[in-house]
């Protein structure tokens, strides 16, 4: 991990030689340095900006066929909005359990987010959608039970989740990365109790944002606002360009920030959304003809109301349901998006049948936020060839139970003098460190009983410190190479 100095004073020193003023002034300089921003996001039609130059800046994507498409001005991203989630529902929460700890816990989510943030950002990914109400921890659901919003029932915020929120945008502002933050989710929402419980929550979450000088935020005012709000109608489609535009002229020292707000896949934004908004938001859920997904994005800018500015796709599932797409250059929902100069995101859960794999998924709670499958992979692979990043090697570990050691191997380059150090981890615990070259390690007396293990990389590429991971599999001691769950 990066090393922080910390300068300390003199007690004695300091009461005698300083006055009280002085200690004032000194705290107030130390706290406006800490609020010093590096990233700042803003619009020049149809381009996104980070510090004043576009996104990608030159980069175009050319394919094996002869097509070339413009990617700069682009803000390709995913849905990750489960990196500040918790549950204060005592009587569901034991369904988050780590597998390995046998607990929930909140801030290691949290962390463990943070610590994937730059290998995402290596591979290409410049934004994410993060909510403050989450997702359904299972992909899908009609039923809420659970407990997870930032908002208490007035709209007022929960200090817990600002907390980790505001760790995730400090990780995000040093990283260069831009947050989508939506505000509310359908089945949390029905927490707050009135509509001026809603509008008081996007006045302190708005408020919250610009007084601590985050530039690098787009707002989402809700997920889908034709699906499910039955609670107020302030968040559905007919009203919701009034959240839209109390938020977007909210300001701070003259500044302000970006809103939208989404509907369900495959819809198109109606006018009242349109004409306020700074952004378009499309969802590609369930549109399985990426010809479809053309047409939204043509009819988007169509319409009479629509001036140039960005169209983004925050929220696709599936995009390679149809077989013959898959993750290639020709024909899903991605590609398309990009031949169309709009944006894209991935939806990544666990499906029905895969709620055990604790490797798959990102909206699963919990979740693993490393690259640890491979439809994660496919993702990031295909997002570091049209962003022409470089992308992360992949980590696999393998154990002899015969020999009574094991090697951590890559697939991709990687040179040794990068590789800062090289951990094991058995049961969220590091039993033992290496450092390159020596990728091989030893554990010794393992106990008997259930053993989660995984191989943790941390590496430098120019001056950015990357944290990947192998899977994380249970009770790995195998003599020939493949996982025994």
């Amino acid at each position: 991990m990066k090393k922080t100095k910390v300068l300390s004073l003199n007690q004695n020193y300091y009461i005698s030689h300083f006055s009280f003023i002085w200690f004032l002034l000194l705290i107030f300089a130390q706290n406006t340095f800490s609020q010093d921003r590096q990233t700042e996001i803003t619009i020049a039609g149809e381009e996104f900006h980070i510090n004043g130059a576009p996104t990608y800046e030159g980069v175009s994507w050319s394919t094996s066929y002869g097509g070339e498409y413009q990617v700069q001005g682009l803000l390709m991203n995913a849905r990750l909005v489960q990196g500040v989630f918790d549950d204060l529902n005592p009587e569901t929460k034991g369904q988050w359990i780590y597998p390995d700890t046998k607990i929930w816990d909140p801030d290691r989510n949290t962390q463990e987010f943070i610590n994937a943030m730059a290998s995402w950002r290596e591979h290409g990914l410049l934004s994410f959608t993060l909510n403050l109400q989450g997702g359904c921890p299972y992909g899908y659901c009609r039923n809420q039970p659970w407990d997870n919003s930032a908002f208490s029932s007035d709209g007022s915020l929960r200090a817990g989740y600002m907390d980790r929120l505001e760790q995730v945008l400090d990780r995000a502002d040093e990283l260069g990365m831009i947050v989508i933050l939506g505000y509310f989710y359908f089945g949390q929402d029905g927490n707050l109790e009135d509509e001026t419980a809603v509008i008081e929550a996007v006045k302190n979450a708005t408020e919250w944002i610009l007084e601590k000088d985050y530039r690098n935020v787009l707002i989402e005012i809700n997920n889908e606002c034709n699906v499910r709000y039955d609670d107020h109608e302030i968040l559905q489609c007919e009203r919701v360009h009034e959240l839209i535009d109390l938020a977007r002229n909210m300001d701070y020292d003259g500044r302000s920030l970006y809103v939208s707000t989404s509907l369900g896949g495959g819809s198109v934004p109606p006018a009242n959304i349109v004409e306020v908004s700074d952004f378009i938001f499309l969802h590609g859920n369930g549109v399985s003809n990426p010809d479809r997904m053309e047409e939204m994005i043509q009819q988007v800018r169509e319409m009479d109301v629509y001036s140039p500015m960005p169209i983004v796709n925050n929220e696709d599932d599936q995009p390679w349901r149809v077989e013959h797409q898959g993750w290639g250059e020709k024909g899903n929902n991605f590609v398309v998006s990009v031949k169309n100069y709009a944006s894209w995101g991935y939806f990544d859960f666990r499906l029905p049948d895969e709620h055990d794999n604790y490797n798959l998924g990102f909206q699963s709670v919990p979740v693993n936020w490393s690259i640890t499958s491979d439809r994660k992979r496919e993702f990031f692979d295909l997002l570091a060839e049209i962003t022409g990043s470089p992308g992360t090697p992949e980590v696999q570990m393998e154990w002899s139970q015969e020999l009574g050691r094991g090697a951590v191997k890559f697939i991709g380059d990687l040179d040794a003098d990068q590789v800062e150090t090289i951990e094991i981890i058995v049961n969220n615990e590091v039993v033992t460190k290496t450092r390159a070259p020596d990728y091989e390690f030893r554990i010794d007396e393992i106990p008997d009983g259930e053993h989660w293990v995984k191989a943790r990389v941390i590496y430098m590429n120019n001056d950015r410190q990357i944290q990947i991971e192998s899977p994380y599999f249970r009770n790995p001691w195998w003599p020939y190479g493949g996982p025994s769950n």
